[in-house]
């Protein structure tokens, strides 16, 4: 694990979640990011988006849990959240996928996908899972 995905995992609000403990980290978080980063030697713009996934965090600390999803079981849990292209961002409301922002973005792009999370129910327009590959 790289410099930065390492950071990443160490902060408050983030941890490392493997398949078998990904249904017990969502009860626990009524909204989550679950970052899946791909391999970072073969498409190092995981790192980049690391970056943005650790200022998400910074923004939103008591409102916003990140699961950084273990590398050995990302391709099991892509088809869960409709994830067909890494590194890739699902924004989880109460277990459900609400939004996919993959590979990398202009920051408003994550953020205001981060607000949408956010909003209470029925008040944000829904935006089809994937919507953003």
């Amino acid at each position: 694990m790289s410099g930065i995905l390492e950071g990443l995992a160490a902060q408050a609000g983030c941890e490392i979640v493997r398949k078998a403990d990904l249904d017990a980290f969502l009860a626990k978080h009524s909204h989550a990011l679950l970052f899946l980063t791909g391999d970072t030697v073969q498409r190092p713009e995981g790192l980049d988006v690391a970056v943005v996934v650790r200022e998400m965090l910074a923004q939103y600390p008591d409102r916003l849990a990140v699961g950084l999803i273990d590398r050995r079981d990302e391709a099991a849990v892509m088809p869960r959240f409709g994830v067909v292209v890494l590194p890739a961002v699902v924004y989880v409301r109460n277990a459900e996928a609400t939004e996919v922002v993959a590979r990398m973005r202009d920051w408003p792009v994550f953020l205001q996908a981060c607000e949408r999370l956010l909003a209470p129910a029925g008040a944000a327009d829904s935006t089809p899972v994937g919507g953003h590959a």
